[in-house]
């Protein structure tokens, strides 16, 4: 009998405890969270891109006529005087064409002066008198061109810059127009070349505001402004250039920096705003959201991110009549589970 008694209290006991269980783990399931109002606002969305400093005109010189490179007086980095004389190709066979050239233009003036007297004294004909004529332009034509490339077979700094790259050594055979340096003029402005995507591209037009900002100067901002934007894409990365131009502040800048960009276009867009702590799974373009129904359970919700402006993000997909959105304890929760909102 006491044995029996003995074993109805320990059953008393442990269905009071698993009553007691099964409460406790009720009130568990029941999430404490937060809410925040959602907001729809139209706003400038900043495109972020990254790209690389260079001067803000580039040139490629090169020799007019085709030669071997006698002398290059400049490496690469080195920092040039306009009018500098950089780099100069055997004159041996443009000379001696100068010296041909120039002397068939003495020969046909003296042809055309004979021509000119005999015509005068009626012993020549007008038709000799001009075939006189158009030889000597002719030969004069042959000669300037002469010079010209004469010139040209000097690679002469037309403005003070610096030296970018040297694309040909010393006692190479060069072809005509092929180019000898990447020549960076010293201006006052430098430039940006970000990639975009054609997602991005769209959005940007020429004159739209930007910063930059480079590791060589952390927490300094570079205001800029966009000047170009490529209508083709790069046939190996599919994304598009921008030309972003930036003022020096003064401070030490070279080409080869690399550079991030928040360009922001002029035009405007209607967005839904949520709280970034709002969002949880977030993978590349997309994420989830929790929104708390009527009966005080919680719905998950999949949502677009167009970016994130802030401490809050634009996004899309959630439906009309949706006015909040669980801002705080997100991250703890399933599909369907009750919740508690507090203040």
């Amino acid at each position: 009998m006491i044995r029996l008694l003995t074993y109805l209290i320990l059953f008393s006991l442990v269905f009071c405890g698993c009553r007691n269980t099964e409460k406790t783990m009720a009130a568990e399931q029941i999430q404490h969270v937060k809410i925040a109002q959602v907001s729809r606002r139209e706003i400038s969305m900043p495109v972020h891109s990254a790209g690389i400093l260079s001067s803000s005109e580039e040139i490629k010189l090169s020799f007019k006529t085709g030669g071997i490179i006698s002398r290059i007086n400049v490496s690469e980095g080195d920092k040039v005087k306009k009018g500098q004389t950089l780099a100069t190709l055997d004159l041996s066979e443009v000379s001696s064409a100068v010296s041909q050239a120039r002397n068939a233009w003495e020969k046909t003036q003296r042809d055309f002066t004979r021509a000119e007297n005999l015509f005068r004294d009626s012993v020549a004909t007008l038709e000799m008198k001009q075939n006189a004529a158009t030889a000597l332009e002719v030969a004069k034509s042959v000669y300037e061109t002469a010079q010209f490339n004469l010139k040209y077979s000097t690679i002469i700094a037309p403005d003070n810059g610096v030296i970018l790259k040297q694309l040909a050594r010393q006692n190479e055979l060069i072809s005509s127009g092929y180019p000898v340096f990447l020549f960076g003029t010293s201006g006052k402005y430098w430039k940006v070349k970000a990639s975009l995507s054609d997602r991005d591209m769209v959005r940007i037009h020429p004159g739209d505001s930007a910063v930059v900002t480079f590791d060589a100067y952390p927490g300094e901002k570079f205001p800029a402004i966009t000047d170009q934007v490529s209508g083709m894409a790069d046939p190996y990365t599919g994304t598009y250039e921008a030309e972003i131009l930036i003022q020096d502040k003064g401070l030490k800048l070279a080409s080869g920096f690399v550079a991030g960009v928040d360009i922001y276009p002029s035009s405007t867009t209607k967005y839904t705003m949520v709280p970034v702590g709002s969002i949880i799974e977030a993978d590349g373009h997309e994420g989830y959201i929790f929104v708390v129904t009527d009966s005080l359970t919680v719905s998950k919700i999949r949502i677009k991110l167009e970016g994130m402006p802030g401490e809050f993000a634009a996004v899309s997909g959630i439906p009309e009549g949706i006015n909040s959105v669980v801002s705080e304890g997100a991250a703890w929760l399933k599909n369907g589970m009750k919740v508690e909102v507090k203040d």
